[in-house]
């Protein structure tokens, strides 16, 4: 073996501790998680009763601070029906502050059932990493319990040494943003058309009705004419 192949073979032997170790995240599955899907951008993990868990990891950006993060978080919840419910601090396993949400999710329909959804959100200087389980809302008291031990097993990678991102302050207290008024407009446009759709099918339903009255009443009249002339 050349003293070349020789130096580029430990070069490499070298090199895999320090490219495994700088993944931007580590979490095995908690207890009654299964790991569904694994992908270069983080990891999908589900329970038997449907509830899922998720760990997704994005490029963070200059100014990307916790504060930042977590106001478009839940700006963008809110603008798909998440209330947020619950907001605390919380801390991965070596030591980077993050901030917990707790959304409660209403359907509109009678098609969907109601959902609750808790994330997690870390900012590093090179990525942002969000935590979150979901599932049906009879759910939400077991898993609300069990976020914070999942959150503080979870090892979040990519602070510099010295860091403004990891070790900045929590974010003020958020709040879901009222409805835009094109979204309130919709809403109200769905409420008088079905009240006109219902109004409409019980005027329907209403001269249906007279006009079998009416129909039956002659009938009767018709049938005791025609007693009378037999009689």
């Amino acid at each position: 073996m050349t003293m070349r192949r020789i130096a580029l073979t430990f070069a490499l032997a070298l090199a895999l501790p320090a490219a495994s170790g700088c993944a931007s995240f580590k979490l095995d599955p908690p207890p009654g998680f299964a790991e569904a899907n694994r992908y270069d951008s983080g990891v999908h993990m589900k329970a038997n009763n449907d509830v899922g868990l998720r760990v997704s990891v994005f490029h963070n950006v200059d100014g990307g601070t916790l504060a930042f993060w977590s106001s478009d978080l839940v700006e963008k919840l809110g603008d798909r029906g998440y209330t947020l419910v619950a907001q605390t601090p919380a801390e991965s396993k070596n030591g980077v502050e993050g901030t917990r949400f707790d959304f409660a999710y209403t359907p509109v329909g009678d098609d969907e059932v109601p959902r609750f959804y808790i994330a997690v959100l870390f900012t590093t200087d090179d990525h942002r990493v969000v935590l979150d389980v979901a599932g049906r809302d009879e759910h939400r008291a077991r898993y609300a319990a069990e976020i914070d031990t999942i959150a503080g097993d979870l090892k979040v990678r990519g602070c510099d040494i010295i860091s403004k991102i990891c070790k900045g302050p929590q974010p003020d207290r958020l709040s879901t943003p009222a409805p835009k008024v094109e979204e309130v407009e919709k809403v109200e446009q769905t409420e008088q058309t079905e009240q006109t759709e219902q109004t409409e099918q019980t005027e329907q339903t209403e001269q249906t009705e007279q006009t079998e009255q009416a129909e039956q009443a002659e009938q009767t009249e018709q049938t005791e004419q025609a007693e009378a002339v037999k009689g």
